[in-house]
């Protein structure tokens, strides 16, 4: 049993540490200590993570950013929004000229979507197993 100071989160946490931010963008692959508030904490206790900092965006959402450096591959940064609402799907792009490649892109995140989901509502599936209350 581990002290009461220490927690561990195989499936994922957040935290907010300057010991933890000394490995931000790094990945951890073995387990690793790091002082927290009045105690510690343990990383890479489960194998790999990577240590990423979070965002907050303009509309409140939090998560991690990924921006590509200006004009990579000669072109300006594009974002691709995907809505997938009552079995639509809807895309917006900030580019005109990228429309066709966001109406693609939407199309293959919905299709993996579908499949998913499709997956998740068979028998022994996650969303199965949710509607049957195991």
């Amino acid at each position: 049993m581990l002290p009461q100071n220490i927690s561990v989160n195989a499936k994922g946490g957040v935290y907010d540490s300057p010991s933890l931010s000394a490995y931000s963008g790094q990945i951890v692959s073995s387990p690793t200590f790091f002082a927290f508030a009045k105690g510690a904490g343990l990383m890479g206790e489960a194998g790999p993570e990577a240590i990423m900092p979070l965002t907050r965006s303009a509309d409140g959402s939090l998560g991690v950013r990924a921006i590509a450096p200006k004009g990579l591959g000669g072109r300006d940064n594009t974002n691709i929004n995907v809505y997938i609402t009552d079995g639509k799907t809807e895309s917006s792009s900030s580019k005109g000229d990228s429309e066709a490649f966001g109406r693609r892109f939407a199309q293959a995140v919905a299709q993996v979507y579908y499949t998913e989901r499709d997956r998740d509502l068979r028998q022994g599936g996650a969303i199965n197993k949710v509607i049957r209350g195991r």
